[in-house]
């Protein structure tokens, strides 16, 4: 199996070749990140092979809210009536060539960690995300993401959860 680092994104990173099946992920790594990140949307991290800059993955967070009315009963019974500040897990794809080697999970248990560590400087009560597809909600569920009342494809994971994932 190969070695494989996450780290920031560059415009030094190869992204031409990314392919993960999803046309908007593609579109995005290939075409948008650059601006994305110039206009300070999100922080995109990538997943790449030791010592080259081809893109075999990645994922981005932004920070965001979630309405309260949109917390499941359980979750909202003790906060304050306000829109919850979360961090947005924006986007996360793997490249079909590496793809089922579980470097999804490895992406998501990066993106927690890193959510975790900004929540400890920036408060954020969950990570949410909004699942692109049926196939994508199945993925965050089997890591205890949870639907919102809004939108059963907008998910989230409150930082208690991830704490304890963490260990």
């Amino acid at each position: 199996m190969a070695d494989w680092v996450i780290e920031s994104f560059n415009k030094a990173h190869d992204r031409s070749a990314f392919t993960c099946g999803k046309p908007v992920l593609d579109d995005f790594i290939r075409a948008r990140v650059s601006q994305y990140e110039q206009r300070r949307l999100g922080k995109t991290f990538v997943l790449v092979p030791v010592g080259e800059q081809r893109v075999i993955g990645y994922y981005t967070l932004a920070a965001g809210a979630v309405a309260f009315e949109n917390l499941p009963t359980a979750a909202s019974r003790k906060l304050p009536k306000h829109p919850v500040p979360v961090i947005l897990l924006a986007r996360l794809a793997i490249d079909q060539s590496v793809q089922a080697q579980r470097l999804g999970e490895r992406l998501l248990l990066d993106a927690l960690q890193r959510a975790w560590d900004l929540s400890n400087k920036l408060v954020a009560h969950a990570v949410a995300v909004d699942a692109l597809d049926d196939d994508a909600v199945g993925f965050y569920t089997r890591y205890g993401f949870e639907p919102l009342l809004d939108n059963p494809r907008h998910l989230y994971l409150p930082m208690t959860t991830i704490a304890q994932v963490l260990g």
